[in-house]
Order: C-alpha cells, then sequence, then structure tokens
C-alpha cells in the first residue's frame, strides 16, 4: 500500500504537525507514506484559474499511490477568495482526484460552522439558505455511496454535522486527534527540590503555583478569561502563557494581553505575575512544563472546533487540566473523565475551580492518571494504525 497525504508541510501550521504525526506513526506500521505539500503562502497570490491549475497538477503526481488522503482547512484551498472559493476550488480539486479512481479520504479538521450559525433578518436568513445550498451541491453531493470519497472527522458531534449536511451515512469515520505521547518523554520526574530551583532560574518564587496556556496564541482560546480569573487568585498564582501569534493570523490576541499586563502591572502586582515567554524551542518548553502545575484551556463559548493539539499536549504532561465546556472537550470528558470543566467566559468560576482543584490532591492525581491512559490510547501509533484499517475497509 502506497498512501500520499496532502496537507501542509514544515510550516508554523498544526495542521502541518498533525500529518507529521501521522506519517511518523504509519511508517512505523512499515507502510509507504509521501507527503505532497500544500503551499498556502503562493495560493493567495494566484487568481482563481491559477489556484485550478494548481491543484489540477495535483493529479500528475498522485497516479502512482494507492491511497489519497487530504488534510482539509478550508482557508487552504481558498487563496484570497474567501469561504465561497475554499468551497468551489476544493469540489475541483476533488473531482479531479475521483476522476483516479483511488481510494481517496478527507481529514475535516474544522466543521462547516456557516451552518450552524444563527441568522437575523430575511438577509442572513437568504445568506444562510444560498450557503447550505452551496455546500449540499459542491461538498456533500461528493461524499455519496458510488464515490471512494470517505470523511474523517474528530468527534460525535462533528460526525452528526456532516451527516446532517447530506454525507452518506458510511462516509463519515471517527479518528481522534492523535498525540505525542511516551511515558518516558512527556512526564515531569523532577521531585520537588529541582522543581523549586528550575522556577528560581525561570524567575519565579519558591511558593509560586504556576498556571499555564500553551500554543499559538488566539482570542478563541480564552486568554482574557484566564487573565481576569487572575485577578481573583491570591498573589502566589502566576500565569505563563508560551507561544505567540499565529504568522498567518490577524487576531489581537496577543496585543490584548500585553495592554492587560501594562494597566495592571502595580495593582496586586498582576502585571508581574503573568509571564509572556514567545515561541520556546521544545527543551526550553519542557522547562515551564515542569514547574507547571495547573495547565489551563479556557477556550471561549464560541468556540467551535473538533479537536486541539495544544489540549492533548497538556494531557501527556502529566499535569492537571481545567478547560471550558466547549462540546468538543466536554465529549472528550464524557469519554475520559481526565478534565476539570468550568463554564466558559467565566474568570469567576474559574478562578474558583483553580483553587478548589489545588486543594484536592485525590483529584488530582485522578485527571492525571486518566489523561495519561487517554493519550496513551490515543498516540500517533494507535491512531496511524485505525487510518490504516479504514483505508483498508475494515471497522474498529
Amino acid at each position: 500500500m502506497r498512501i500520499a497525504q496532502i496537507s501542509t508541510w514544515d510550516v508554523a501550521c498544526g495542521i502541518a504537525g498533525y500529518t507529521k504525526g501521522l506519517v511518523n506513526g504509519i511508517l512505523q506500521h512499515g507502510i509507504t507514506c509521501t507527503v505532497v505539500p500544500i503551499e498556502e503562502q503562493k495560493l493567495k497570490y494566484m487568481t482563481r484559474g491559477e489556484i485550478k491549475e494548481y491543484f489540477n497538477s495535483y493529479s500528475r503526481q498522485l497516479i502512482d499511490y494507492d491511497i489519497i488522503h487530504i488534510q482539509h482547512e478550508f482557508s487552504f484551498f481558498a487563496g484570497s477568495y474567501g469561504l465561497n472559493g475554499s468551497i468551489t476550488n476544493f469540489n475541483s480539486f476533488l473531482k479531479g482526484i475521483l476522476n483516479l479512481n483511488k481510494k481517496v479520504f478527507v481529514t475535516f479538521h474544522t466543521e462547516p460552522s456557516f451552518l450552524l450559525e444563527p441568522s437575523y433578518g430575511l438577509t442572513g436568513f437568504g445568506k444562510k439558505i444560498i450557503r447550505k445550498l452551496q455546500w449540499e451541491y459542491y461538498m456533500s453531493s461528493l461524499f455519496n455511496f458510488k464515490n471512494q470519497l470517505n470523511a474523517i472527522v474528530h468527534t460525535k458531534k462533528t460526525r452528526r454535522i456532516f451527516l446532517d449536511s447530506g454525507f452518506a451515512d458510511n462516509s463519515v469515520h471517527i479518528i481522534k486527534q492523535g498525540v505525542t505521547f511516551s511515558h518516558t518523554h512527556n512526564i515531569n520526574k523532577i521531585n520537588g527540590a529541582e522543581k523549586i530551583a528550575l522556577k528560581k532560574k525561570l524567575g519565579f518564587p519558591d511558593e509560586a503555583i504556576i498556571l499555564s496556556m500553551f500554543g499559538f496564541i488566539s482570542t478563541y482560546k480564552g486568554y482574557k478569561t484566564a487573565l481576569n480569573a487572575l485577578k481573583s487568585l491570591p498573589e502566589n498564582y502566576y500565569l505563563v502563557i508560551t507561544g505567540t501569534s499565529h504568522p498567518n493570523s490577524t487576531d489581537n490576541a496577543l496585543d490584548e494581553i500585553v495592554q492587560f499586563i501594562n494597566k495592571y502591572q502595580k495593582h496586586k502586582n498582576l502585571g508581574s505575575r503573568i509571564k509572556l515567554t514567545g515561541y520556546l524551542e521544545f527543551e526550553d518548553l519542557r522547562s515551564y512544563y515542569d514547574i507547571t502545575d495547573f495547565c489551563l484551556a479556557p477556550y471561549e463559548p464560541t468556540t467551535i472546533l473538533s479537536s486541539s493539539a495544544a489540549l492533548t499536549w497538556a494531557l501527556s504532561s502529566g499535569k492537571p487540566v481545567i478547560a471550558s465546556k466547549i462540546a468538543s472537550f466536554e465529549e472528550l470528558n464524557e469519554e475520559a473523565n481526565c478534565l476539570h470543566l468550568f463554564t466558559p467566559g467565566a474568570p469567576g468560576e474559574l478562578a474558583y475551580k483553580i483553587q478548589n482543584l489545588t486543594l484536592s490532591t485525590e483529584l488530582n492525581q485522578q485527571l492525571v492518571a486518566n489523561g495519561l491512559i487517554y493519550c496513551e490510547a490515543n498516540q500517533w501509533l494507535n491512531i496511524a494504525k485505525k487510518h490504516l484499517e479504514i483505508y483498508e475497509g475494515r471497522k474498529f
């Protein structure tokens, strides 16, 4: 079996990282797997015709493969033409791939949220109907019983959304977000004295309780909620924010964090209790994982996502994770009972939950143990095996 993965590659992109984990897992099973990269930066300067020709050229590269697997994100296929361009461009690309008479799989990393958004007034209602019809015509109609075309999603909720949008029942499969996980590499092994020494080295007092948020900085991840929760916490609680803004994003979350730090510099030492690390190499990142007491994932209530690599990183760290009750996190917790959940957008409740967890060693240990069980079950080697079973048409 020869497999081609079509994805962004070797760039600062969560899906490029996802693809790397999947490819490495497949290779460990002794199966040939090659990446055909999508060059998103080039596409934004292309005309519609040039984008079509760009993706048509893939057909010539994919003739010798048995399985073609596309890692889908709406922005990958849009160029500068927005959602409408993304849907029509992807339709044209898929039709060209289907002409090769290969088995084709598409992992949808983002739900078609425009199908779920409320419509306001006649204009909004009309736009939603048009978008729904466009999705059904250009996308759902291809995922039928006649084509060798399958969709992969990460949650039961996302599966339901795709089926409701017109995808054939047997065309949508659930495979969870893979986890980069190893008992020997990811779990904190340092003792109390070493942890205090490392805290001091990184600029924190001995008694500091460290709350950490990891990954690209974006508004939807709930930084404002975390910052406001810190106001209600004692002065020995510190918030570490690692990473920086996504290079392709115009999100102003980082600016809001900096403004918050400046505004509250003298209030209960609040500004000095927030540390922005910027981008970190892996070993430096590990140091912050080692001193972390609790990982936070306070995503905003409007967040629509089917998985989060940042959350799986937090779970694999061997630290308790406090997360907001968005749909994908609730579904994960129903299965694994590995998150301490709070109402999204509620900083007072988040502060209460943090202090509650600080006082409960037993709950901490249970959350960590359950999180590690989940991570081990969904490490990339196992996730790759599930992909191979679906490629071969087997159930699991």
